[in-house]
């Protein structure tokens, strides 16, 4: 009785491995996550090529490229709440970007503007080209002498010597005239 059984059993469970083929792996494209990579060794945007397979990077420690950026971009008088709105901002668009934990290590010790420019995905800077742009068009469109050096003259050359932030670049880009470009705090 107990052989019969056993037979049994081990007749069920070879009819269950005949009738269930293994599921063939699903295939993914050359470059994609999860991927071989490409023949160059180049992966999909955000991915790196290890081991000839394209993988996603550990993240940037935001928290800490925040904190970096705000030592740069914030004075020492910033209410609170503001830095810590600006603390938010920029954990956002760090995760959005999707840094890397070397391209957050770079930012993270930065000191400068000039530190955070020579990092490969620089965070919280102004476009000069953007800036010009604006800073062009308002000229045009304000009665000036063409000859006459302009608050726009200005802030071009100052842009081809520093480097602006983004906050900047904003407040030059919403800027409707002259005086407002005045306005707009480096």
């Amino acid at each position: 009785m107990m052989r019969a059984w056993m037979f049994g059993l081990i007749a069920a469970v070879a009819a269950c491995k005949q009738g269930s083929a293994p599921a063939a792996a699903p295939t993914v494209a050359a470059g994609a996550e999860r991927g071989s990579c490409r023949p160059d060794r180049s992966c999909d945007v955000g991915l790196t090529c290890l081991s000839d397979l394209c993988v996603r990077p550990p993240p940037a420690d935001c928290t800490a490229v925040a904190a970096a950026l705000g030592g740069i971009f914030l004075d020492n008088y910033t209410p609170v709440e503001e830095r810590a709105r600006y603390a938010a901002e920029v954990q956002q668009l760090c995760a959005a970007t999707g840094l890397t934990r070397e391209d957050g290590a770079c930012l993270a010790k930065a000191t400068s503007r000039a530190d955070l420019q020579a990092c490969p995905h620089p965070l919280g800077l102004g476009d000069c080209g953007t800036i010009a742009t604006a800073a062009e068009a308002l000229r045009a469109n304000s009665a000036v002498d063409a000859y006459l050096v302009t608050p726009a003259d200005r802030l071009i050359e100052r842009c081809k010597r520093e480097v602006p932030s983004l906050a900047f670049e904003r407040c030059v880009v919403a800027a409707a005239t002259m005086d407002d470009l005045g306005r707009c705090a480096w």
